[in-house]
């Protein structure tokens, strides 16, 4: 009847609320399903895709990596290759070198040969010792010339100072107390010094002053050894530093060298092509033969996917055109409390025991049990 709302209305009326309310907590209820249901597929969706991607990813860069990794082998052989001939090649230019130095100086090395056998033959016939044919001993006794001069000056830098102070730190004079430190320096200086004097002094007198001709001499034959050693060094230092690639077996070398880089610089060359080529083509191959298999099935993943979204859409708008329709036709005559089927159905049972005729008076009854 036009004007008439639920509380005028008899057991029918409350019968056909109680189905709308029932079938709209089924229809809620349906809704939740679908939206556990839309984010299960959505989640399962995106895993699927990401591991699509890693799987395409992690399997064009494995095979890229095999692909530069193959090159890499045979550049590092040929590298390593180009290194030892480079090697042999410097072996065999230093010994070329060395045979030229030997060649330009034998002259000069043979003479002082000669030379240091009569400096040993001159110390044997004058009986003097093996050390007075020493540089040490011409510097001590018969210095001569810059170097010469500063060495003499360190070795008495070395015998009358150092090695006094030496000595006394070596002494145990420290058990003597402190007022003996400065006395124990002074005498241990004067008996390493007057020591050291007389040492000098012997030996002086037992080979300068008795045979200072005959070592004059030998100072000479020393002199020119020393200029010849010069002349050596100076002939070796011209003759490495020389730009000179005549020495056999170089040329045969520079030609496996050169042949050596070509292969180098093509392999390096195919290299590059082979991972541009890969990743302009092979790289598009490799993930269409993924895709062609996964994604059927993640497909019908996505499928299920926008299916459950078009579900729980229609529930949800269903849910709210049934919640509008309770709230206005029912929900703002009976209240909030009257919108579940317990309570409907406690109405019904009044209204069946005759205990209400509307359904008005059914929820005054209600509210007064």
């Amino acid at each position: 009847m036009e004007g008439s709302t639920i509380l005028s209305g008899d057991i029918n009326s409350l019968r056909i609320y109680r189905n709308v309310v029932e079938e709209y907590d089924k229809v809620k209820e349906a809704c939740n399903q679908a939206a556990m249901d839309e984010k299960k597929l959505e989640r399962e969706l995106a895993i699927n895709q990401k591991d699509l991607k890693d799987t395409i990813d992690s399997t064009i860069k494995k095979r890229r990596s095999e692909i530069a990794s193959t090159y890499d082998v045979e550049i590092d052989r040929t590298q390593d290759k180009i290194k030892k001939i480079k090697k042999k090649r410097e072996k065999v230019k230093e010994g070329g070198v060395k045979e030229r130095i030997a060649d330009a100086t034998s002259g000069l090395s043979s003479q002082n040969k000669d030379i240091k056998k009569d400096i040993k033959l001159a110390l044997k016939e004058e009986k003097l010792p093996a050390f007075c044919g020493t540089h040490f001993y011409f510097m001590l006794y018969f210095t001569k010339g810059a170097s010469e001069v500063f060495g003499c000056a360190l070795m008495i830098l070395i015998f009358l100072l150092a090695l006094p102070a030496l000595v006394w730190w070596a002494l145990p004079w420290e058990k003597l107390g402190d007022k003996w430190q400065i006395p124990s320096f002074a005498i241990t200086y004067f008996v390493i010094i007057l020591f050291i004097f007389f040492i000098y002094k012997i030996i002086g007198d037992r080979t300068k002053g008795k045979h200072a001709d005959k070592l004059n001499e030998i100072r000479a034959l020393r002199d020119r050894v020393r200029s010849n050693d010069k002349e050596i060094n100076r002939i070796s230092t011209s003759i490495t530093h020389e730009e000179n690639e005549d020495i056999e077996g170089l040329g045969d070398l520079d030609e496996q060298i050169k042949n050596e880089e070509a292969v180098l610089l093509k392999t390096t060359s195919d290299k590059e092509n082979a991972l541009l080529n890969f990743d302009r083509t092979v790289s598009a191959q490799i993930k269409q033969e993924i895709e062609t298999r996964e994604l059927p099935r993640i497909n019908e993943i996505e499928k299920a996917y926008r299916e459950a979204c078009a579900k729980h859409t229609e529930f949800d708008n269903r849910a709210k055109e049934m919640g509008i329709q309770i709230s206005s036709d029912y929900e703002a005559y009976l209240g909030k409390e009257y919108t579940n089927v317990e309570k409907i159905d406690e109405l019904i049972s009044i209204m069946e025991a005759g205990n209400a005729a509307t359904v008005s008076e059914a929820v005054n009854t209600h509210k007064t049990m």
